[in-house]
């Protein structure tokens, strides 16, 4: 690829999907949550799809996630940019309204004191991934007790029911600021998985602890920056996505590429010492 500005559509879906991100499986009136969708090479898509709190006959009849109906998936591409000043990282899945295992104070919540989950003030959401196929495969219905997607308990601490099911995908599309995409399956079988993206969480939480770092790179790109609080709210193999504007007013997402395509966390490094040194 020649300009590192252009990312794959098909590879940011997969990458999405790769971390595990949680969603939403509906079929006809019935929705039920989606704890992972993951792509094979052969373009199935592996639902594990939370089917806990419906009787057998109830999730049968209607058809959720079972052989032969048809499945509607949608999961909001969002991502903690490390505001919150929590320790620890987690996929971008953990910003889905269910408490997080940790408190913004850091370390393990007090006894029968709720965590506090991410806010607007640290999560973005930069997209959509919806799919829709037709369902070819599906187990019973699995009781197991649920993890929350920050590695703590559900919200109850309850056991629940998980269903893995193949879905054979007959249209995706991915909503963000720049428009709409529809993505053939062949393209998102056979994209890689970004090997930075895959590990966004972790990167944005390790370049928000330097507090000076949004700030140099929002003037090297151009910015002015006073009376605004620039963020990093991205990071790919490509480059950066840097949030700049005031704590109140509109903010604009300035792209930041990277002069070559990052294959591993010593090319990252290289890129962040030549764009903010």
């Amino acid at each position: 690829m020649d300009d590192v500005t252009e990312r794959p559509i098909a590879e940011r879906v997969r990458t999405v999907l790769a971390r595990g991100a949680a969603g939403t499986v509906g079929s006809g009136l019935l929705t039920r949550p989606l704890r992972s969708a993951r792509v094979r090479d052969d373009g199935v898509i592996v639902l594990v799809v939370d089917v806990g709190g419906m009787s057998r006959e109830v999730g049968e009849s209607a058809g959720v996630a079972s052989v032969g109906g048809s499945a509607a998936v949608e999961i909001v591409d969002t991502v903690c940019t490390g505001r919150c000043r929590r320790p620890g990282a987690g996929p971008s899945f953990a910003v889905d309204g269910r408490p997080s295992a940790r408190d913004r104070r850091g370390g393990e919540p007090a006894a029968g004191v709720r965590a506090t989950p991410c806010d607007d003030e640290c999560a973005v959401a930069r997209g959509v991934v919806t799919i829709s196929g037709i369902v070819t495969a599906s187990s019973a219905p699995r009781r197991r007790r649920l993890v929350a997607a920050d590695g703590g308990p559900g919200p109850n601490g309850e056991a629940g029911s998980l269903r893995l099911s193949e879905l054979q995908p007959l249209g995706v599309s991915y909503l963000c600021a720049d428009g709409a995409y529809a993505i053939p399956r062949g393209d998102l079988a056979a994209a890689a998985v970004d090997p930075i993206g895959i590990d966004e969480q972790a990167w944005l939480r390790r370049l928000g602890a330097d507090s000076g770092l949004a700030a140099r790179l929002a003037l090297r790109a151009g910015r002015q920056i006073a009376g605004t609080r620039p963020w990093i709210v991205g990071i790919d193999r490509f480059g950066l996505d840097l949030s700049v504007g005031s704590a109140t007013g509109p903010r604009e997402v300035v792209r930041i590429p990277f002069a070559l395509v990052c294959g591993d966390s010593e090319d990252v490094q290289s890129e962040l010492d030549r764009l903010a040194g």
